[in-house]
């Protein structure tokens, strides 16, 4: 089976006036009580995910364990799907367990809607991803959106068609076409209305247009630079070639001459950025298209005009983001616009680009992610965590300049800061592939990187990459990678030894080496490792001290979080240890706040455990009654362990 983040959770928002559509509504309404797998298909255009998003939102009262929303247009490698869903679900990364596992065990008892959109380009793995669920769960139902059908046993195949075409005395109250386009229109040009001087033209042109909802949206927002009947003008000249084409291929060529009559409507450089526009994955900043899509034709522009020119002909949609605007394409006209780009030859020019931009972002982000501007560099990534992986790819594949390695080395912070360590790896291991095995600078962190990260899902193959971190080291006789190497190896010993006092000596002298190179993550990190292992082995005061000087080690980063927090629930579970509950409880509540503004799983989880245990030790009123304190064993506090409750 193929290895198995780019997700969004919940209910998406639909940004403008949903149109119509009862039929097929209550098409998938009905249908979801009948199947457990639904798809909805259809040429790109013809409103499927509109219809899906609508149908979840209707449909949540039926599911009381939660309806999922993930857009799947942004992914482009099947081997992540499971992540994805798994983030789109809000589960934890869990290092012992699988994504497809953890997604198999959530859903066993569930009764939930997963809604997956735009699965066309991963239907082969789609159909092993949802079979694998079903098999596994009694009351899991997915509602898909794609260009064909998953072709699976009981799959129920809702083809979602264009609207109908309006008769010659319609009006908006008994048309979705004409509804549609009026209310778009209005968006457009306030002041239009249908009337009797102008229904006739309307009707004509939806028509035309074969009731294809996006292809109705671009005609309508025509209506700010040019009159209806110059519009329905020119459409009907492109039309004349497809005179006696009927049906669904009528309707194919109807949005492909619609968006391609919109590209002639658009000015030489607004037509060039479109198709520039065309390698990024999931949307853009205003700063990514100055860097990619400026330059050659477009050198004396103003890319933001462009930009605003594209938004207004709703070839972009601006959609809120970090700070700052996001752009994004819908697929059928990013696809277009790839075409064209292909078509002249520059592809691999504006990916290459594309990579670059992002490859700066990622080296930024990772000088950068010990520092005050931590949690924003998170949110910074995550949003644009789809044109990483897009970069990525394409490093790998065009390997020479290490710019795969350089990529994952400058997100090791993002993929720990989001816990997502098992794609982090993933992409690690397929880097240091690609680099091949001269010993460089960029291969040595990427090594010592994945060996942590290894370690800290206690996985015990990564005692080979240990070893190859301490090699590389000495080979390059580079002080830097040697105080790394050394880092990992007392992670290893902490790990697996059982020699307390030899991996401390250990942690001692990996200091010494890290305050000299000045690497401030595996320093701040080894007051972590030291002072959880000094609480949990009956030393709970020399693990007050560690925290006290893991923290002035950040005292010159005060927003920094990673690293504070986990320095914080260090100190909950000594404070726990050493008989202060009350201290303990305290301090838990205190730390929770910015592990959620953080978005890291293992913390919350960490925080949430030994602030069970506290609870158990006070007793507390909000605690089940047949939880009791924790038993004292030869001095070191253990778990509390309730038979009846668990904790």
């Amino acid at each position: 089976m193929t290895q198995w983040t780019w997700a969004r959770a919940g209910a998406r928002n639909e940004t403008t006036g949903f149109i119509g559509r009862a039929a097929e509504l209550d098409a998938v309404r009905r249908a979801v009580t009948q199947a457990r797998v639904v798809t909805l298909t259809g040429p790109g255009g013809v409103g499927k995910t509109r219809v899906a998003v609508r149908a979840a939102h209707q449909l949540a009262v039926d599911f009381p364990d939660g309806v999922f929303i993930t857009e799947l247009s942004g992914l482009r490698d099947a081997e992540f799907l499971p992540n994805t869903v798994a983030s789109a679900v809000g589960l934890p990364e869990i290092a012992s367990q699988e994504p497809m596992d953890q997604l198999i065990d959530h859903f066993a008892e569930k009764r939930t809607l997963l809604v997956l959109d735009t699965c066309e380009h991963l239907v082969e793995a789609m159909a092993v991803f949802v079979d694998i669920l079903l098999s596994h769960s009694s009351g899991l139902v997915f509602l898909l959106t794609s260009r064909q059908p998953v072709a699976l046993p009981g799959e129920c195949v809702l083809p979602i068609p264009p609207m109908p075409s309006p008769d010659a005395d319609a009006s908006e109250q008994d048309s979705d076409a004409l509804a549609l386009f009026v209310a778009r229109a209005k968006a457009a040009l306030p002041s239009f209305g249908l009337r009797d001087d102008n229904r006739s033209e309307v009707i004509a042109l939806c028509r035309r247009l074969d009731g294809i909802p996006l292809a109705i949206e671009l005609a309508a927002v025509r209506l700010r630079t040019m009159p209806l009947e110059q519009i329905l003008g020119r459409l009907d000249d492109r039309f004349k070639l497809l005179s006696g084409v009927r049906t669904a291929q009528a309707r194919h060529h109807a949005l492909r001459t619609t968006i391609e009559w919109s590209h002639d409507l658009c000015s030489a450089p607004e037509q060039e950025l479109w198709a520039r526009l065309s390698v990024f994955a999931g949307g853009f900043t205003l700063a990514a298209v100055e860097e990619v899509g400026s330059g050659g034709e477009l050198a004396d522009l103003d890319v933001l005009d462009l930009l605003g020119a594209l938004v207004d002909k709703s070839v972009l949609q601006r959609v809120e983001g970090v700070a700052e605007y996001r752009y994004r394409m819908l697929d059928t006209i990013r696809e277009y616009g790839a075409e064209r780009l292909e078509s002249s030859g520059r592809t691999e020019e504006y990916a290459r680009r594309h990579q670059e931009f992002f490859l700066r972002m990622a080296q930024r982000a990772g000088e950068e992610w010990m520092g005050d501007q931590q949690v924003e560099w998170a949110d910074r990534l995550a949003a644009d965590f789809d044109n990483f992986r897009v970069a990525m790819d394409f490093a790998i594949a065009h390997p020479g300049d290490e710019a795969g390695l350089r990529l994952v080395n400058g997100l090791c912070g993002f993929w720990l800061g989001k816990s997502k360590l098992t794609e982090g790896r993933r992409w690690i291991d397929r880097a240091l592939a690609a680099a091949g095995p001269e010993p460089s600078l960029e291969q040595g962190i990427a090594l010592c990187q994945g060996s942590y990260f290894g370690l800290v899902q206690a996985d015990r193959g990564v005692s080979e990459t240990v070893r190859r971190c301490r090699t590389v080291s000495e080979v390059l006789d580079d002080d830097f990678l040697r105080a790394r190497a050394m880092y990992v190896e007392a992670c290893e010993m902490l790990m697996w030894s059982g020699d307390i006092e030899g991996t401390m000596a250990s942690y001692d002298t990996t200091r010494r080496r890290l305050r000299g190179s000045g690497d401030l993550f595996p320093l701040a990190a080894s007051y972590i490792n030291t002072s959880l292992c000094h609480a949990a082995h009956g030393d709970p005061a020399r693990a007050l001290r560690e925290v006290e000087e893991g923290l002035a080690a950040l005292a010159h980063i005060p927003h920094e979080r990673w690293g504070r927090n986990y320095l914080t629930i260090a100190r909950v579970l000594a404070l726990w240890a050493v008989g202060r509950p009350a201290e303990s409880r305290s301090t838990g509540r205190k730390v929770l706040p910015s592990a959620l503004a953080q978005g890291e799983t293992m913390s919350l989880a960490a925080t949430l455990e030994f602030l069970a245990w506290s609870a158990c030790e006070l007793k507390d009123t909000n605690t089940p009654r047949c939880c009791s304190a924790a038993p004292r064993r030869s001095g070191v506090r253990s778990a509390p362990r309730c038979g009846a409750c668990g904790r």
